[in-house]
């Protein structure tokens, strides 16, 4: 018999962008991810593990690095077999928009007759990890077998064992950095457990900022910036204007929404002349949020020639409406923060060796 040790990856910096990350590169763990993937690594510690494979995504990766700490000896192997669904043109895209689509619908009610635009269909994606799962089972008989993957990855593999149809695979619940038990042996399929993740620290909770703004108007100050060690950092956008808003207004956000942010703004300046460089304001160390930001919309009002930038709280289904602050800059103040945005992102970069 062998056992498997389905692991998802932990939470990164894409997950509270708003949008489908599939295969994107260069999708890392963030703060919350790290702190996770240790505990994992202290639950795995007095765990007699024979082998270890992983999706070759980073985020997954990364979990499985940490994880395995306390596992030197082990070697960790990529395997294309347990990657993310291949989503085609997909990916990358606003889940927002995606969810008016009517493929979304048939993705929720009957996933097994979707094929995603110039991607892959859910049933290939389910029995390409399936074949994935039963070969490594031939390879290490009698043996535990830790693999990395991805929550719908993880959550079709056990579908698949519990005689589940797939169009009923998203009843399961596979949470960020959770641990997952199948059994293979000659006989029938046995799922242990599904979804363990006691282990997990607590998320840090988040002072709010208790005023109710909707508008700066004028902008003093708008700057983005992180704080903490590379690997650690927590990324912030604050702004300053007068009156409610004269004190700092700080919003969390991940790096890929800086970068995305970044992208925006020199989209919209486009072929241009761009406004003067200014110097962007130092970030003032915050101890209250407004919200962890979701959607970052940049307009252009024509009456008074300046920029708007809508920042939409990032909320989950059914947890309400979000909150909005509209937030009227100049040009060259939005050029800046731009900028800036693009080299905070790239300051803790660091190069990754090939295959990971």
């Amino acid at each position: 018999m062998t056992e498997f040790l389905l692991i998802r990856h932990a939470v990164n910096d894409f997950v509270k962008t708003g949008r489908l990350a599939g295969w994107t590169p260069d999708v890392h763990l963030n703060e919350d991810g790290l702190a996770q993937a240790a505990a994992l690594g202290e639950r795995l510690a007095h765990t007699q593990i024979d082998a270890a494979y992983s999706s070759p995504l980073e985020r997954c990766v990364e979990t499985a690095n940490a994880a395995l700490i306390h596992h030197p000896q082990l070697t960790l192997h990529l395997l294309e077999g347990v990657g993310e669904v291949r989503y085609g043109t997909w990916q990358g895209a606003a889940l927002g928009k995606l969810a008016a689509r009517k493929l979304w619908r048939a993705v929720q009610i009957n996933p097994s007759r979707v094929r995603f635009p110039e991607g892959e269909t859910m049933r290939a994606a389910q029995m390409r990890a399936v074949d994935a799962i039963e070969q490594l089972a031939e390879q290490h008989p009698r043996q535990c077998v830790a693999v990395f993957s991805h929550s719908d990855v993880i959550k079709m593999i056990l579908a698949h064992y519990l005689g589940m149809h797939l169009d009923l695979f998203q009843r399961i619940d596979v949470a960020p950095a959770s641990i997952s038990i199948l059994r293979l042996g000659f006989l029938r399929p046995s799922v242990v457990q599904v979804n363990e993740t006691n282990y997990l620290p607590k998320p840090k909770a988040e002072t709010p900022d208790p005023r109710q703004i909707e508008v700066v108007d004028p902008t003093h100050a708008l700057t983005l910036d992180a704080i903490g060690a590379q690997g650690s950092r927590v990324f912030y956008l604050q702004v300053r204007g007068e009156g409610a808003a004269a004190e700092p207004i700080s919003f969390l956000l991940e790096k890929t929404q800086a970068l995305l942010l970044a992208n925006q703004v020199d989209a919209f300046f486009g072929q241009a002349a761009p406004p003067d460089s200014i110097a962007p304001p130092a970030l003032i160390a915050p101890d209250k949020i407004m919200f962890r930001l979701g959607q970052v919309a940049l307009e252009y009002d024509s009456t008074q020639a300046r920029l708007c930038l809508t920042l939409e709280e990032m909320l989950g289904e059914g947890q309400g409406t979000p909150r909005c602050v509209r937030v009227f800059a100049t040009p060259e103040q939005v050029k800046a923060l731009g900028d800036q945005a693009r080299q905070v992102a790239a300051r803790g970069r660091t190069t990754h060796n090939e295959g990971q």
